[in-house]
């Protein structure tokens, strides 16, 4: 299973949208599930509930960080390249949605449930499908900045 299936498959299973993404990939950085799971917790539905930064891009951010990071406290000798790579990602998650703002986001999803067949409104699981389409995004973007970790 795509590490991006993954993070789909734990935001329909009752993850919010930023632990989904971040929960799927912990294991590369030896970071246990529970830890990824609660320190994401508070960056759900736009940062709290505030409906600003979508929480999937987040979660995206934060494992470009474990990614990048050269760990050299103090230094910030891989803060410059962690931010270009975190522009990078975030600015194509833009372009493929519009905006990574959860509240014009949200917007959206009317017209996506409109236009879903039963059976995707069935699987996903009472979800926002924007929501799903965004967890989904963000974990692809990683999928092919990470390569085949």
């Amino acid at each position: 299973m795509k590490r991006a299936d993954k993070a789909v498959e734990k935001f329909v299973g009752g993850y919010n949208c930023s632990q989904a993404v971040l929960s799927a990939y912990c294991d590369l950085y030896g970071i246990d599930e529970l830890t990824a799971f609660k320190l994401a917790e508070g960056f759900g539905l736009g940062m709290g509930g505030y409906k600003d930064e979508c929480g999937a891009v987040t979660g995206m951010f934060m494992v470009l960080g474990l990614e990048n990071s050269d760990g050299e406290m103090g230094k910030g000798t891989s803060k410059q390249s962690t931010y270009a790579k975190v522009k990078e990602c975030g600015e194509a998650f833009k372009e493929e949605l519009g905006t990574f703002m959860c509240g014009e986001l949200l917007r959206k999803e009317r017209d996506m449930k409109a236009a879903a067949t039963p059976e995707e409104l069935a699987a996903s699981n009472g979800k926002n499908l924007i929501c799903i389409k965004c967890v989904e995004a963000a974990a692809k973007l990683l999928d092919e900045k990470l390569g085949e970790k």
